[in-house]
Formats: structure tokens, C-alpha cells, sequence
């Protein structure tokens, strides 16, 4: 909640010694409502105007934050002007945050020989009651077949039929398999024990294949699935039943990981450039003296290699590294990149995995996982021992929250957390933002330059194309020069690939009538809508306000109406008609809403499988693709 200032409650005796700061305890807030609350701090200071609740029960066996966290979150609801609870609220995953469950309960007054004072629907939910022991608001709802139940509800409590009570309900479920293991005392590997089971099946054929299928396979590895089981011989579910029954298999759920494991093989990371040895020599001489430290790089200089090998010696000497990337887009390339070297040593964490994806992760690095790749939420993780925080593109817009509070900078947050462990800091750009670079030619931060480009390659032409005198000759083809198309098209005779960046998404950014000077606007914001081709819709890219295309002008009647400006749609359409035999690939929040959209289409694009990628800044933050040629 949104709360100011903590609350104080009061700890049953026998919750005492088992209570401690960073633990989830389920506590009432208000009348009736039930809360998850975080320990924040034990002590002795009764309050002098009311006589604090007490806890009702600790939900977790261990603390989930730690003191560090909570000396964050303070200094961020002080610096940025939030609250605590605002705080907490964007720090704990969703899973963590529990609420309560209104449950219905009947009461004593209810007669079941006598109900001729309850209608027809009071009836269904009292007579339901006595079959289940509580109902829920949505079971009720099922029961009735509507959803407007509330008044059904308050005439049974009037009546005091029934009574409400409140459950708090736990949002995270481990992940389970189902596993099969020899029951006693098979387990224990005595070959006359086994033989007995052998006998038990020998009229069996089918179970006894899956009980030489599972002496192989328990042999290979630690546990083994039923599914398993059942793909490798044939059999079936009720078979490895039927052998649970005879006592010889014993079935059970095994917890797994949803984050899944780095299967391939890991490999030694590319041999240091000179500047490369000498920008981790320049690093390591300022964290002598200096908790920050910028390096400069420009663009394709190899400063992902230097970070790589800083988080391999922090990682070595058993210290924790928090490597931030100012977008989720940036993280796919990365992550494949550092992974290869790193194996599972390195977790991702970012807002496109889901709640329960979150909690594991957040689990992980408490109890002691190496290092996290992130965006500005990776700030919040239970670190125990950060040695080392990265913030590469330093400079990038992104790292500022703007809605909704805490609405804070992600690198300077950064900063102040690497403080509270008295860890370093490495900011990474090719152009620092201005207070940065201050810093670092003042000697507050370190800096270290990197000015050549990996290998020796020099930096990319810039060509200047005037569109506006192209339109005054007539060789504006649409929205592209002639230079950027015949770049274009250069590039697709040898094989190679181009980036076209736009800011804007949807196919036009304005719908207006030419004779009155009318434009579709937000009912809402009061902001231009964009027009959206693929859905024939209007939408506003502030809130979601989506409208109906107008076939004539609301304010004059005009038929003629006109679509302005342009956006990557209209970009993405143009170039299946002036490149008709390219393969047009577009990254925009439309196009890669799903969990795994930026790594679908990023993958595609560095396999060849898209000549052009069309995009709004997404394209621009740091992706490296070997085949690009132009970019527009």
C-alpha cells in the first residue's frame, strides 16, 4: 500500500524468536482486511495513542529483503519524494504482495427444514453452504450465473445467515514435476529385494519393461519423470500406477525451476585487445581510490569485453555483479553473448517474465547467485554480496522511471546502492551524459578511454540527405530520399542487411480534415491519435483510448480526409513496394508484445532471416548484427 510511515504491531510471545526483519507476516489493516506487512525492524517502543494489533502468523521461514534493501527504499521515498509503501510496491515482485480473499461461511441461524424466509437465490448460496464449508465471491458467482451479487449477500447477512471472513490467499506456486523412485526396500539397491520385485511383475510385461526402463535412466541421472518413463517404453500412466500400488515405485512431486538452465557448453571468452588490458588497468587503478569509474568507449571499441572480464574476477574472488542495460531489447543479445562464457553463473531479470519467474529469480540471487543482467528493476534484488555494479549506455533516457512513483534514475539509484556495500561502480557510453562527463573531469569519477574501435575499424560514413530538396526535384520517392534507397538496394544485391529507425509507431500520427482544419484527438488526453493500418483503428499511444476510423469529418462533413506524417508501418509498407523481394522485419511495441517477441524477432534478423529491420528506438540501443550495411 501507499503508505507514509510504517506500522507497529505487536509480536506474540511465541512468535518471538522465530521473527525477524525482511520477513512477510500477515497482519489486519483497517476492520477486517487482511495484509501481507514487511518486517522492517524489531524493537521496544510500544506506541502511546492506541494499542497496536498483533501479528497474526510470520508467512516466511526465512527474510526475503535485507537490511540493505530497506536502507534503499528509505533513501529513495526521502530523495525522490514517495512514500515507503510506493517504494516496497515496485521493489517486491506481485507474488510476494498477498492480499485477503473475502470467504462466505454459513452462520447458525440457518434452518435447513425451515427456509421460507430466504428467495430463491438466498437458497442456492445457504444450500451450497452446507455441502462446502466456504464459498468464494467468484463461486458464488458461478452459482447464481451473474455477476452482481452483493445484494444477495447483504440481505443473507442481514438476516445472519451468513457471515464473511477473510483468507489471505498465497500468490506463488512452486513448479512441480512428477517423479518416480523405488519405494522401500527396494530403494536401497539389495538385488534380492529386486528380484521380488521382478517377480511381482513377471506376468506384467509391460510394467516390467518400465521398471528396467527406470534402473537404466535412475542410473544416468538424479530424478526421473513419469512422462518419461512413459515416452521411452510405451506404457502408460496407469501401468506406473499399478506398480505404485504393488509398493515397488513410490510417486512423488519434485520442485523445479521455471527459470530453466544453460544447456550448451560454455567456452572461453575472445583474448584481450591491448586497449582492452589497458582500460581494465586504468578500471582497477581508479577503484583504488574512486567508487565510480566512466569509461568512455565509442561505439564498437569491445567495452562488453571488458565488463565481461571484471564480472568473471569479481565472480572468482565470491563477490555478487549487478550488470544494468537501460532496455529489455538490449538484453537478448547480451545475455546470449555473456552466457556462453558464464553458463548459469548469470540470471536475467526483467519486466517480461511473469510473476512467478520473478519470485524464483529473486529467490536465487538471495541465496548467493553470481551475477544479474537487467534493466533498472534489477536494482531492487536481495543482494548479499555486490562487489560490482555496471551501467552500460549510463546516459540512456531510459534509466528514468516517469511513471509511476518512485519516479527515479536508475544509474544514480545505482550508485547510492553500490555505496551500501561499499561496492564499485562502471559506467559504459560512448557519450556520457553531461553531469557524467562533469564528474569525471572534475576527479569525483574515474575515467578511462577507449578511442579506437575493435580491430581497427573505422567508424561508419555519415551521409546528410536533403529531403526537402529531393521533394522540391521530384525525386522524393514517399517519405525516402533516393540516396537511402539506392543504399538500400545496394546493400540487398550483396547479401547484406539495413536498420531503418523511426520514432514512431503505427502507420500515420495525424488524421485531419483539410477543409476545416479538424484532427482526431484523445476523448481522453487531448493528444493526437495515431492511425494503426492492421487494426483500421485510431489509438492513443498515452492511455489506450482506441476509436473508429470517421469515413467523413465530425465538424464539416468533409469526405476528403487525410492521413499525416508517417510511422514504422507506413515505413514497413513502402519498402514492400519499392523493395518488393526484401523481407521487411518490424520492432515496435506492436510487433513483439509477447514474452519472447524481441528474442523471436533479433534472432531472425541476425539468422538472415530479415533483410531490413524497420523500428522505433528499440533498433538504436546497442544491437550488434555482423551483416548490417546501412542504416537510415
Amino acid at each position: 500500500m501507499a503508505i507514509a510511515r510504517p506500522y507497529t504491531y505487536f509480536v506474540p510471545e511465541e512468535m518471538v524468536t522465530e521473527l525477524r526483519p525482511g520477513m512477510r507476516v500477515e497482519v489486519q489493516f483497517g476492520k477486517s482486511r487482511l495484509y501481507t506487512g514487511l518486517v522492517l525492524r524489531i524493537h521496544q517502543e510500544a506506541p502511546e495513542q492506541q494499542k497496536p494489533k498483533p501479528v497474526l502468523s510470520i508467512i516466511d521461514e526465512a527474510p526475503i529483503a535485507t537490511e540493505q534493501q530497506f536502507r534503499l527504499w528509505q533513501w529513495m521515498a526521502g530523495y525522490y519524494g514517495c512514500t515507503l509503501g510506493e517504494v516496497m510496491n515496485a521493489a517486491l515482485p506481485a507474488n510476494f504482495k498477498l492480499t485477503s480473499e473475502t470467504r462466505v461461511t454459513l452462520g447458525p441461524l440457518f434452518d435447513k427444514e425451515d427456509h421460507s424466509q430466504l428467495n430463491d437465490k438466498e437458497y442456492l448460496i445457504a444450500e451450497a453452504l452446507t455441502i462446502q464449508e466456504n464459498l468464494s465471491i467468484d463461486d458464488i458467482q458461478g452459482i447464481l450465473g451473474q455477476k452482481t451479487i452483493y445484494p444477495v449477500i447483504r440481505r443473507l447477512l442481514d438476516k445472519r445467515i451468513i457471515y464473511l471472513q477473510e483468507d489471505l490467499q498465497e500468490k506463488y506456486r512452486p513448479k512441480t514435476i512428477s517423479c518416480v523412485r523405488l519405494a522401500e526396500p527396494f530403494a536401497a539397491g539389495d538385488n534380492a529385494a529386486l528380484h521380488e520385485a521382478f517377480d511381482a511383475v513377471a506376468r506384467a510385461p509391460k510394467q516390467e519393461e518400465l521398471l528396467l526402463a527406470y534402473l537404466t535412466v535412475s542410473k544416468q541421472q538424479d530424478f526421473v519423470r513419469r512422462q518419461d518413463l512413459v515416452k521411452r517404453t510405451g506404457g502408460s500412466y496407469a501401468q506406473i500406477d499399478a506398480l505404485a500400488k504393488k509398493g515397488i515405485f513410490e510417486l512423488y512431486e519434485r520442485e523445479v525451476s521455471r527459470l530453466g538452465s544453460y544447456e550448451e557448453e560454455t567456452v572461453d571468452a575472445d583474448q584481450l585487445t591491448q586497449q582492452q588490458i589497458d582500460a581494465l588497468a586504468g578500471i582497477k587503478a581508479h577503484f583504488e581510490d574512486k567508487q565510480v569509474v566512466l569509461l568512455h568507449g565509442v561505439t564498437g571499441s569491445g567495452k562488453t569485453r571488458v565488463y565481461l572480464e571484471l564480472i568473471q574476477q569479481v565472480i572468482q574472488e565470491g563477490g555478487q555483479v549487478l550488470y544494468l542495460l537501460p532496455e529489455i531489447a538490449l538484453t537478448t543479445q547480451i545475455i546470449q553473448r555473456v552466457q556462453r562464457v558464464l553458463g548459469d553463473a548469470i540470471g536475467v531479470y526483467h519486466s517480461r517474465m511473469n510473476h512467478n519467474e520473478r519470485v524464483e529469480l529473486w529467490q536465487q540471487v538471495r541465496q548467493g547467485m553470481p551475477a544479474v543482467l537487467g534493466p533498472r528493476s534489477a536494482l531492487f534484488l536481495p543482494f548479499e554480496r555486490l562487489s560490482l555494479v555496471i551501467v552500460d549506455e549510463e546516459h540512456d533516457p531510459s534509466y528514468k522511471q516517469r511513471e509511476p512513483n518512485p519516479r527515479y534514475q536508475g544509474r544514480d539509484t545505482a550508485i547510492l546502492l553500490a555505496h551500501l556495500f561499499d561496492a564499485k561502480v562502471l559506467l559504459g557510453t560512448a557519450t556520457p551524459a553531461l553531469e557524467t562527463f562533469h564528474h569525471a573531469q572534475r576527479g569525483k569519477y574515474g575515467l578511462v578511454s577507449m578511442p579506437e574501435r575493435f580491430g581497427g575499424i573505422a567508424l561508419p560514413e555519415i551521409v546528410i540527405a536533403d529531403a526537402r530538396r529531393e521533394e522540391q526535384e521530384q525525386r522524393l520517392h514517399s517519405h525516402f530520399t533516393s540516396t537511402l534507397l539506392d543504399e538500400l538496394k545496394a546493400a540487398l544485391d550483396r547479401g547484406e542487411q539495413a536498420i531503418l529507425f523511426q520514432n514512431r509507431r503505427g502507420y500515420s500520427p495525424a488524421y485531419r480534415c483539410p477543409t476545416c482544419g479538424w484532427h482526431a484527438e484523445c476523448v481522453q488526453c487531448d493528444v493526437s491519435l495515431t492511425y494503426h493500418k492492421f487494426h483500421q483503428a485510431l489509438k492513443c499511444h498515452y492511455c489506450g483510448y482506441t476509436a473508429k476510423l470517421p469515413e467523413s469529418c465530425p465538424a464539416c462533413g468533409n469526405q476528403q480526409l487525410l492521413l499525416q506524417g508517417f510511422g514504422t508501418e507506413k515505413i514497413e509498407d513502402d519498402l514492400k513496394i519499392f523493395l518488393p523481394e526484401a523481407r521487411i522485419g518490424r520492432m515496435d511495441l506492436d510487433t513483439v508484445r509477447g514474452k519472447n517477441g524481441f528474442a523471436k524477432l533479433i534472432n531472425a534478423f541476425e539468422e538472415g532471416e530479415i533483410d531490413i529491420l524497420v523500428g522505433t528506438q528499440m533498433v538504436t540501443k546497442g544491437l550488434d548484427f555482423e551483416r548490417v550495411a546501412v542504416v537510415g
